[in-house]
Parts: C-alpha cells; sequence; structure tokens
C-alpha cells in the first residue's frame, strides 16, 4: 500500500509472482489433473480494486484483473468438461495482511469489511453455477454503481481518495 514509487521494484515483482505467476502455476498443474479426471473446481481470488485503475494499489490491483480474465477465460473453456473454475472478487476482508496493512476506517468502508469465513462460504456456494462471485451485498451494490452508473475517470478518482484517506 502506497504511493507505486515508493516502494522498491522487487516489491512489485515479488507482487507479480504471489499473485500471477503462483495462481497461474497452480491452476495449471491442478486443472491438468482435474481435466484428465473429467472433474474438479478452480477459484481464484481476485479483488474489487481490479476493475479500474486503483492509486495506491496499482500492481496489486493490476495483478487482480489478470485472475479475473484467467478464470473468466478457463470458466468458459474447461465448463463442460467436468472442471469448475470461479473467480471471487472480494472487497475488504478481514486477513492477516489486511490488518497488518493498518487501514483507517472512513465513512462506511469498514461495515463493507467482510470476515474470511464469509468469503469463503459464498465462493464456494458459487462454484459451478457461474464465472464470478463478489461477496458480501454491500460490495455488490457498490460495484454496480462504480462500474455502470458512474464514468469510469470517476469511479478511477473516487477509489484514488478513499485508498489515500485508508492509508495515509
Amino acid at each position: 500500500m502506497g504511493p507505486f514509487l515508493d516502494r522498491p521494484i522487487d516489491d512489485h515483482f515479488r507482487e507479480i509472482d504471489t499473485n500471477i505467476r503462483t495462481p497461474l502455476a497452480l491452476t495449471y498443474h491442478f486443472g491438468r489433473r482435474m481435466q484428465a479426471g473429467g472433474q474438479g473446481g478452480i477459484i481464484l481470488m481476485a479483488s474489487l480494486s481490479a476493475f479500474q485503475g486503483s492509486a495506491f494499489i496499482s500492481n496489486y490491483a493490476a495483478t487482480k484483473a489478470f485472475n479475473i480474465l484467467l478464470a473468466e477465460g478457463l470458466w468458459e473453456e474447461w465448463r463442460s468438461q467436468g472442471t469448475d473454475v470461479l473467480v471471487c472478487i472480494a472487497g475488504a476482508t478481514r486477513t492477516p495482511n489486511y490488518v497488518a496493512s493498518s487501514p483507517k476506517q472512513t465513512g462506511n468502508f469498514s461495515e463493507a469489511t467482510l470476515e474470511p469465513e464469509q468469503v469463503v462460504r459464498e465462493a464456494l456456494n458459487a462454484l459451478g453455477r457461474q464465472p464470478y462471485v463478489i461477496p458480501g451485498r454491500s460490495n455488490r451494490v457498490i460495484s454496480f454503481i462504480m462500474r455502470h452508473l458512474l464514468p469510469r475517470r470517476l469511479a478511477i478518482q473516487i477509489m484514488g481518495r478513499v485508498l489515500k484517506d485508508m492509508y495515509t
């Protein structure tokens, strides 16, 4: 979290390794086995920040956008062969890394922070039914507004202000 250039380039590369290379390698490895066996399910994790450029988490948001596109493509490619693929597009979730980032709670944002158990439950319930899920009613509403009702430029600016308030 923070200004892009304040983080060393190696941090950005580690984020790419963690959020793109590792899920890709695991999907490839287990996807081969599931395809050979004719059944299975894969859930990739993404973030609401992946829907538009997000200041102060630009590289993170970009890595999560990769997972959305990978999962959606594989959902269509593999679903007729017995392998379900889902991307879980989570908002703020009270994980150890999220808590360690020490976000300031601003406005109603803290109310939208989900517990990991809710995210897992909603993802598992959606697996095999659809290509993606956005856990949490408020996250679905916010996502709809940001992606469909606001001009993209405004959505980017709003996210920038929210993240700046949370982390500076």
